[in-house]
């Protein structure tokens, strides 16, 4: 065979060899394709979604340190906002707990005792596995403090549609002078058929904790208080400074 008929049989036979390879692969194309695409597709979500997570929450972030770094209520506005966030707590509550308590100040021991930013009683820390000494540390007093908030909320058991006002004067109430103190005088108010949810009606009955006739009742379970007027004031107080507090921070 002449040698260009031998050079053309080859070739001619190269491209038939070619042909099934280049139809095998422009299947397997054809067939990966849409599948490619998908997971592309999914893999550029992916990477969107963390960008968005990432941004929001160091906006978020941002947010936070940006308003507690105006200090608009105190150099613990960053902590009361933390702590109240994680219990359910209106931030400025706590504030305004701290601002009648000890005015902001973490070393404070009152005369009877009590001990930190949110002034609260050892025994009561004890209870609740903290020591007397942790009491100065601001987050700990903090933390303490939202804890026995919900704690006498939930003792209560006022109810969803309570007046939210009035819950807060009576949660208030049991951080002051103690939940038995305030079921007492609740006790009372029921047994003469009184309102028992209305905090200036259980404040006087408060008040008759202070007399034999009153604290040795069948239905009082703590006997004699002698600190109702200190318990209201504290209740107006606290109060006062809550809704001023919430009035500054809307502006």
């Amino acid at each position: 065979m002449p040698l260009h008929l031998r050079l053309d049989h080859l070739q001619s036979s190269d491209n038939l060899n070619a042909q099934p390879m280049t139809t095998l692969l422009k299947t397997i194309h054809r067939a990966l394709a849409p599948l490619l695409f998908v997971v592309v597709g999914v893999l550029l979500s992916i990477v969107v979604m963390r960008v968005v997570v990432r941004s929001a929450t160091s906006q978020e972030a941002q947010s936070v340190e940006k308003l507690s770094s105006h200090r608009l209520i105190s150099d613990y506005d960053g902590l009361f906002m933390r702590v109240g966030e994680h219990y359910g707590i209106d931030w400025r509550l706590l504030a305004a707990i701290a601002r009648a308590e000890s005015k902001f100040r973490p070393d404070v021991v009152s005369k009877a005792g009590a001990v930190g930013l949110m002034q609260i009683m050892p025994y009561v820390a004890r209870r609740m596995g903290v020591e007397r000494e942790g009491l100065f540390d601001a987050e700990v007093s903090v933390t303490l403090a939202a804890r026995l908030l919900k704690e006498n909320d939930d003792m209560l058991r006022l109810g969803r549609n309570f007046d939210s006002e009035e819950r807060l004067r009576f949660v208030l109430a049991c951080y002051n002078a103690g939940f038995l103190r305030i079921d007492d005088a609740r006790r009372l108010a029921r047994h003469y058929e009184d309102d028992a949810d209305k905090w200036s009606t259980v404040a006087t009955y408060l008040a008759l904790l202070a007399e034999e006739e009153f604290y040795e009742h069948e239905v009082v379970e703590s006997g004699a208080f002698h600190g109702s007027e200190e318990t209201v004031a504290y209740v107006r107080v606290v109060m006062r400074h809550y809704k001023r507090f919430c009035r500054k921070t809307e502006r």
